[in-house]
């Protein structure tokens, strides 16, 4: 299982991108593959890590569509995810805390870490 606490860093360096990234698609796969445990739906699920922080259209895309998906069989109430910004820290700081809270309400749910 993947942790839950590195999402909470806020990556600063393209090496702390590539770790934060890592983690975050792992905590994905985590979620997916509870809720397929528990209630037998196989959630898509698209290519999240690695990520060019220099061009993140299709990245924000699909990262919305995996948490809409998410938020719809947990009842969560989900936020714009897709407005990320990886180049500057104050609106990726506020962007992972965002984004983390869903996951911590999808891990709450499902019992995960």
């Amino acid at each position: 299982m993947s942790g839950l606490a590195d999402l909470y860093n806020v990556p600063s360096t393209p090496e702390e991108l590539a770790i934060w990234a890592f983690a975050h698609m792992a905590h994905h796969r985590d979620i997916n593959r509870k809720i397929y445990e528990l209630v037998k739906v196989a959630l898509p699920e698209y290519v999240l890590d690695p990520i060019d922080p220099n061009n993140v259209g299709e990245w924000e895309y699909l990262h919305q569509t995996m948490h809409d998906n998410t938020n719809q069989i947990l009842s969560i109430q989900g936020q714009d995810l897709t407005n990320v910004d990886f180049n500057d820290q104050r609106l990726l700081t506020a962007w992972i805390w965002v984004n983390v809270n869903e996951h911590l309400q999808a891990s709450d749910i499902l019992e995960i870490g």
